[in-house]
């Protein structure tokens, strides 16, 4: 049967990344990532390497056939007996120079052929692939995609061994950690400053795209491909180049929806924001009742309140802190305050897909207002009874 990953983010897995590399050679176990597409293992674990100075190798399995991980054989002619060299892309027989130790990083190691599988257990419990011994100070991690829950292709192998000697995670990103590892990436403040204002477009669970790998490609090709280095440098060049190419470029790298809505953050703002929501933002929330907010805008933020509760509830399992439970306070007012199509549209959405009924009579009581909040529990029964118009 095979293991069940254990859930984390990109701050619990550099963690259990660092103690790993720190521990050495003497662990019995390797680590094994798993993650739908692009959401940043590999970026993860070459920056631990980075970090602990180990030199680091990445090798791609599905790519690899048994072969070439054993090397291919060659006569040696004065023993009359067949040698293999050793691959180019295997560690090499010595730590480099410099380094504390190496990081071997076999990814897409679920969509490899079985009998690469099948070496994997070589490596992993003997520090030997094939016939060539590795340094002793070498550190397996493996990774690879969840398969029809992410529609990527993988191997159906299971050898409970091999999965005994594995300890298993699947890399969910929120966005607080994403940004915080973005800020040493040195990715463009303009998609920074976006994602901190709208967390919910980091990532599409459902829908693959955007996904954290397709910003961090973005702002490569804003920094680098079209010379562009800060935010007002991306405004000025959208604004006096209307057929430029890098609004295609970004909707392509990270999705239409969330590309064409990043072009329109930085050219025509929105008037009300995921941020402005969560904070509590008292000037949006009176342009709200006022009926002064475009309705396309609430409900785009709106919906991302719910992707940030739906994430916060799994990674809180169900305990939220007193800050999450007045960022709770802040969205249930402004859907509460919204007209009664929203408002029982939302109700059902923070229910049903975040789980929170039990923290919403909490979350109610901590809305300061006296006024505001009796007609915030009012609206929110009668939504209950089924009664709200």
């Amino acid at each position: 049967m095979r293991k069940k990953p254990v859930v984390v983010g990109i701050k619990e897995l550099e963690e259990i990344l660092a103690r790993y590399l720190d521990a050495g050679s003497g662990l019995n176990y390797a680590i094994k990532i798993l993650g739908h597409p692009g959401v940043g293992k590999s970026a993860v674990v070459k920056q631990a390497a980075e970090k602990k100075n180990f030199h680091f190798i990445d090798t791609r399995l599905a790519f690899k056939e048994n072969v070439d991980l054993g090397g291919y054989p060659v006569p040696d002619h004065e023993t009359r007996r067949m040698v293999y060299y050793r691959p180019k892309f295997i560690p090499p027989e010595k730590t480099p120079e410099g380094s504390r130790g190496i990081l071997w990083f076999l990814d897409e190691a679920n969509r490899a052929h079985p009998t690469v599988i099948q070496t994997l257990f070589q490596i992993i419990t003997e520090k030997t692939c094939g016939e060539h011994t590795l340094p002793a100070d070498t550190s397996i991690v493996l990774a690879g995609n969840l398969g029809e829950s992410d529609s990527t292709t993988i191997t159906e192998f299971d050898d409970s061994a091999l999965d005994g000697r594995l300890a298993v995670f699947q890399l969910k990103p929120s966005a607080a950690q994403w940004l915080t590892w973005a800020a040493g990436e040195r990715i463009h403040p303009s998609i920074i400053r976006y994602i901190s204002v709208f967390p919910e477009r980091l990532w599409d669970e459902l829908n693959i795209n955007p996904n954290p790998r397709g910003w961090h490609q973005a702002s490569m090709a804003i920094t680098d491909s079209y010379r562009i280095g800060d935010e007002d440098s991306l405004k000025r060049h959208l604004a006096e180049n209307a057929d430029s190419t890098l609004p295609l470029l970004i909707q392509s790298l990270t999705g239409s929806v969330a590309g064409s809505d990043f072009i329109q953050q930085i050219t025509q703002p929105r008037a009300v924001t995921t941020d402005d929501i969560l904070g509590g933002s008292n000037e949006k929330l009176d342009l709200l009742v006022r009926g002064m907010l475009p309705a396309e805008d609430l409900l785009w933020a709106l919906s991302g309140a719910i992707t940030f509760f739906r994430t916060i509830m799994e990674e809180r399992r169900g305990d939220l802190s007193p800050r999450d439970t007045a960022m709770l306070a802040h969205a249930l007012t402004f859907t509460g305050m919204s007209r009664a199509d929203v408002r029982m549209s939302f109700f059902y959405l923070f229910l049903r897909d975040c789980g929170i009924f039990t923290q919403v009579p909490d979350a109610l009581k901590r809305i300061p207002d006296e006024k505001i909040r009796d007609e915030i529990m009012s609206r929110y029964e009668r939504f209950l009874s089924g009664h709200d118009n």
